[in-house]
């Protein structure tokens, strides 16, 4: 069994609409444009799981909180875009190629711009997380 660690202080660090399970857990649960059964999926076993809307601030969040708990691995995502924002295709073009001039790379979405994570935040989000798309 992997080596646990503890999650930043106060994880998850930054609010959002989800829920939060097992902090040990390797597995988040992301669903895009459409919501699922948030507290029944972590209390199955998952570290987080929710919605995210938008292709900038919520993605940001997302990546906040995930990399802010070094036991997360794997990302799930999940269920069906939102028109125009496509924040799980920006999901999945972030952490294949990153961002260029704050603008991530390969995405389709309407803004899809990061300003409030850095790249040492972006490299850890692709370095850490496997991204599983059921989408």
């Amino acid at each position: 069994m992997a080596d646990k660690k503890s999650p930043a202080s106060g994880w998850p660090l930054v609010k959002g609409d989800f829920h939060s399970g097992d902090a040990n857990s390797c597995v988040a649960v992301v669903t895009f444009g459409s919501h699922l059964d948030e507290e029944g999926i972590c209390s199955a076993g998952a570290a987080m799981c929710g919605s995210c809307k938008t292709e900038n601030l919520g993605l940001e969040k997302v990546i906040a909180n995930y990399i802010a708990n070094p036991n997360i691995r794997f990302m799930l995502c999940c269920g069906t875009e939102v028109k125009g924002h496509l924040a799980g295709q920006t999901m999945i073009a972030l952490h294949k190629g990153g961002v260029k001039d704050g603008r991530v790379v390969g995405a389709e979405g309407a803004i899809p711009f990061i300003e409030n994570l850095n790249d040492a935040a972006i490299k850890r989000f692709q370095e850490q997380i496997e991204v599983v798309n059921i989408m």
